[in-house]
């Protein structure tokens, strides 16, 4: 009779867990879009806590959790335009973006490890020389018409680099190789003392 029981009871159980299963109320591990938010190691700064957010982690990371930067730059599309073209700042810089750009500190973490006194320029194959040279403040070129919008923070990416996006021209049809009559030095064309703007 336990027997019996027991097998009873055995029945009773496997029925109602089939049955759970078939409602889809079983505990489920979560799908590649979602991840349990305790796994994360720390909150994510605001630039990434709405987009891609704290529960999408595949947004950002592969199973194993590494990041992978081909994910990064399917968001900073700006970024990768410049890759791309092997221009700019993060020309050589695909791979690792994590290493500069470390995330999960803090909603008030720095993302952009900016140290303007410490920061060669040539780096961004654009290099201060002439007037350029005696800017001391980098947000007299790097601004709102000229950088790219950001609802937190800023960028340093400029949206165009060339000359007319900082110097309005005073020729009619607004010649595009500037370089060509005038140096850095100055927009003087004849030579004469540079004109401070």
């Amino acid at each position: 009779m336990a027997a019996s029981i027991k097998t009873g009871v055995l029945v009773v159980a496997f029925s109602a867990l089939a049955f759970v299963s078939v409602l889809g109320l079983s505990p489920r591990a979560p799908s590649p879009q979602e991840s349990d938010v305790s796994d994360a190691p720390g909150p994510l700064s605001v630039f990434h806590a709405e987009r891609p957010g704290i529960k999408t982690c595949s947004s950002c990371h592969t199973p194993e959790k590494e990041i992978v930067p081909a994910k990064c730059l399917s968001c900073h599309d700006e970024i990768a335009s410049r890759v791309k073209r092997g221009r700019g700042f993060h020309r050589d810089k695909a791979e690792g973006c994590g290493a500069c750009h470390a995330e999960h500190q803090g909603p008030d973490a720095k993302l952009v490890p900016l140290d303007p006194g410490d920061f060669d320029h040539a780096e961004t194959g654009f290099v201060l020389e002439g007037t350029h040279a005696r800017v001391k403040e980098c947000g007299s070129c790097h601004y709102g018409k000229t950088a790219f919008r950001r609802t937190n923070g800023r960028s340093y990416l400029l949206r165009d680099a060339r000359c007319s996006a900082c110097h309005d021209s005073p020729h009619p049809g607004g010649q595009e190789e500037c370089l060509a009559c005038h140096s850095m030095d100055g927009w003087r064309a004849d030579g004469g003392p540079a004109v401070k703007w």
